[in-house]
């Protein structure tokens, strides 16, 4: 996973000055952007938990070169940013923002002169959700514990998890083990939290000591949405897959129980991964049970966790999808409604509350409603899809074409074809994509330029899953012909 400004910060504002630091530091400085803040500039409201932890963590270091103008553009970003959350749209949260942001906001005091005004909305969505959590049960590997850093204040042993994490977080272990300072009685809590931002660290991929993602681990994430992409590309045949195919199955199916199945042996289950494992297995002649996905349902969507404040198409979308598959068709009116709902005049899909992709968003929305009686959508979304193509032949929502999201576009062009969806279009786009591909196509070059797609405490990018997605594209073209 890609490193996160946001929990290396927090790790080393709370766990204070390690031999590290002074290269943590300098890390931290070059993420920062002209303009003052940290993150995508291309999507604001992403920028501000970064920006927040990133001014808060160089606070303890003004003395080093650099950093205290550093802390004042720093400040000076987030005072032109203040406004854009007056106007607060709850679907375009960013993960936890409304419990991360005021806890942050707090922090700073009255550094900066930062104006509290147009925060009143979120501050108000935050203490509901201080409410909504202070209901829910306070175990290991439960989400809400995800931001443990910023409302917790005793040390319970029996919040830590099999990983060694509290939430599968780095932020929230380092608060943890903070908080069990000079307790004899969690000394060996603290080491294995010790143990778990190390193994963290190792997980962005990165030679440097100290970055860390916004989460881990991420197993059955990983190995579940790797195999969606197979099935969405009409890969899950490939002979020459077939064998890490049923290897990686085999480790979902023994994760999988009664009530889903989680990021991790470790974590919630959660509605994401369970559809994308319940489609694969009914994709591959298994057994699965549909109510598996009713349990995630709520009203007229689904869910990943209990207490969600915004909803997902992408999440609907898949269970849709899955439920489809089984034959599952009744009672699925309402989730098409929810789909349809959300598209924009344009044909997109622009707000999801786990990927910041439109290209992502729509080509899932897309497939919860192909098979419905709604083509209407459908065909609208081609078209929009087809038309923000570039010149060159690639795709992306902002900026220069990427392959992360070219393989979104591509993927869904090419479910459509195989699904009866006839367009002179569709033929045309697939070549020109898999020209600028092949084109673009550098298995060993580093992650470094590459797109940031994925959204929780900020924008992140899986790798695995990202190449996944890149490489059943190509391979579905090539095996197109």
């Amino acid at each position: 996973m890609s490193p996160s400004v946001y929990d290396t910060a927090q790790v080393l504002r709370i766990l204070g000055p390690r031999d590290n630091d002074t290269s943590v530091v300098e890390w931290l400085l070059e993420q920062q952007a002209e303009d003052g803040g940290w993150g995508d500039a291309a999507f604001p409201l992403h920028r501000d938990i970064p920006t927040l932890s990133a001014v808060l963590a160089l606070r303890g270091f003004r003395e080093q070169a650099h950093v205290a103008d550093a802390i004042q553009a720093g400040l000076a970003f987030l005072r032109a940013q203040a406004p854009l959350w007056a106007d607060l749209v709850v679907d375009e949260l960013p993960v936890a923002a409304e419990i991360l942001l005021p806890s942050l906001l707090k922090e700073l005091g009255e550094e900066g002169d930062l104006p509290r005004e147009p925060y009143a909305k979120l501050m108000a969505l935050g203490e509901r959700k201080q409410r909504i959590i202070a209901k829910l049960p306070m175990r290991a590997g439960v989400p809400w514990i995800h931001v443990w850093e910023t409302w917790g204040a005793e040390p319970l042993a029996s919040l830590m998890d099999g990983a060694g994490s509290i939430g599968h977080s780095a932020s929230a272990t380092a608060a943890w083990i903070k908080a069990a300072e000079g307790r004899p009685e969690l000394e060996s809590f603290v080491q294995r939290g010790q143990d778990y931002l190390r193994q963290s660290m190792r997980s962005t991929g990165m030679e440097q000591p100290g970055l860390v993602p916004v989460g881990a681990p991420h197993t059955y994430f990983e190995q579940s949405f790797v195999l969606y992409g197979l099935l969405m590309a009409g890969l899950l045949d490939e002979p020459a897959l077939a064998e890490p195919v049923r290897a990686v199955l085999g480790d979902l199916m023994r994760a999988l129980g009664p009530h889903g199945i989680g990021m991790s042996d470790y974590f919630l289950q959660d509605g994401d991964d369970t559809s994308a494992v319940v489609a694969v297995m009914h994709a591959l002649g298994l057994p699965a049970d549909a109510a598996l996905l009713r349990r995630f349902q709520k009203d007229d969507h689904f869910i990943a966790y209990p207490g969600e404040m915004n909803s997902s198409p992408t999440l609907t979308a898949r269970c849709v999808h899955a439920l489809r598959m089984l034959g599952e068709t009744d009672g699925l009116e309402p989730f098409h409604q929810y789909l349809i709902a959300r598209q924009e005049p344009s044909g997109r899909w622009s707000t999801d509350k786990w990927n910041r992709s439109w290209l992502y968003a729509t080509f899932h929305s897309v497939i919860g409603l192909v098979g419905s009686a709604h083509t209407a959508p459908v065909l609208k979304a081609l078209e929009a899809v087809l038309c923000a193509q570039s010149e060159e032949g690639g795709w992306s929502s902002v900026g220069e074409p990427n392959m992360t999201e070219t393989s979104y576009a591509v993927l869904m062009l090419g479910y459509l074809e195989r699904h009866g969806v006839h367009h002179a279009g569709i033929t045309r786009a697939l070549d020109r994509a898999s020209q600028w591909m092949m084109r673009q196509y550098s298995p060993f070059t580093g992650r470094e330029g590459k797109v940031k797609c994925w959204i929780s405490k900020e924008l992140y990018r899986m790798e695995r899953i990202d190449s996944a997605f890149e490489l059943s594209a190509l391979l579905m073209l090539r095996r197109r012909g």
